[in-house]
């Protein structure tokens, strides 16, 4: 009985792709409990053979849709649309999970007397050039597991580490947890995120699409929680889209045009010079009451400008 359906979207990658199914393979959660759907998003490449490569060994679907540009958003709806599974799983082409990731998802979801959205721990993510060397001296798509623990060993933590050693994991408890919903690897109830709208298609372009599925998810009364044994590890590749400040702020300014909620007001405060993340930036402002950008009267009204929307790849 499938009870977990994996969403990946591509796009000419299917050397990555290759990777993220082999450690799939490896999951210690049983291959008749979860498929695999691929959502191939105009690529050229050989994604489809590599797809199909791995039909022995994983109960796996390959779609196509033609390239109209950045559709990350539309594919993962296609894939949850036609998803069996009671959860759904995002990952990104190119994120690797350890062994019991799948498994943990699964009883996390099924234990919990409330919807819950689950943001993975993805290792390794926009490392710096010298971190990315050093990544790259240990990784490989087989053994996840020992891969993680030389990672962790390295320092090459997920990059919201430093909001979690700051705020803590209890990330139900933040202001504004939907801030961390990234997709490159997370998980909800199939039913939450319908009953959500999934995607919001008008994010064409390089981040956002995720985050405003999150503060959805958040409005319904999802909680969302974070914990390392959900890990998996994010291989480095090239970005797909080099200017994303941009497609950032485009996308802040979207996100907060829809929903008009004080958390979502904070992404139109300058905080560039601070490079803060939502959480930390709330945090800051609401513990410093003489800062000049504590009182909501300063800021709700001015033009929007800035963000630090999660990237998505």
């Amino acid at each position: 009985m499938i009870e977990i359906s994996i969403v990946i979207p591509t796009y000419n990658r299917s050397k990555l792709l290759s990777h993220t199914l082999t450690s799939l393979v490896e999951q210690t959660l049983s291959p008749e409990s979860f498929e695999v759907i691929v959502i191939d998003d105009g690529g050229s490449d050989d994604s489809e053979i590599i797809a199909k490569s791995f039909s022995n060994r994983l109960n796996i679907k390959y779609f196509w849709q033609e390239d109209k540009g950045f559709r990350a958003g539309k594919a993962r709806n296609v894939g949850t649309a036609i998803a069996e599974g009671k959860y759904v799983v995002y990952l990104d082409t190119g994120v690797l999970l350890a062994s019991g990731t799948l498994e943990e998802h699964l009883f996390r979801h099924k234990v919990s007397t409330h919807p819950i959205a689950i943001v993975g721990y993805v290792y390794g993510f926009d490392l710096d050039e010298e971190g990315v060397k050093k990544m790259e001296s240990v990784i490989s798509p087989n053994n996840v597991d020992a891969i993680l623990s030389e990672l962790d060993h390295q320092g090459a933590y997920d990059i919201r580490q430093s909001q979690y050693d700051e705020l803590g994991t209890n990330i139900c408890d933040w202001p504004a947890p939907f801030d961390l919903f990234w997709t490159c690897h997370v998980s909800a109830e199939r039913q939450q995120l319908i009953k959500a709208g999934m995607f919001d298609e008008r994010f064409n372009s390089w981040g956002g699409e995720d985050v405003d599925l999150g503060v959805r998810l958040f409005l319904n009364n999802n909680m969302f929680i974070v914990d390392k044994s959900m890990a998996s590890f994010h291989w480095p590749h090239p970005k797909e889209v080099h200017d994303t400040g941009e497609s950032s702020k485009s996308a802040a300014q979207l996100i907060h045009d829809k929903y008009d909620i004080w958390q979502t007001s904070y992404y139109n405060l300058d905080h560039e010079i601070n490079d803060l993340p939502l959480n930390k930036l709330i945090k800051v402002l609401k513990e410093s009451p003489n800062h000049p950008m504590a009182d909501s009267s300063l800021y709700l009204n001015r033009p929007k400008k800035t963000t630090d929307i999660a990237p998505t790849e």
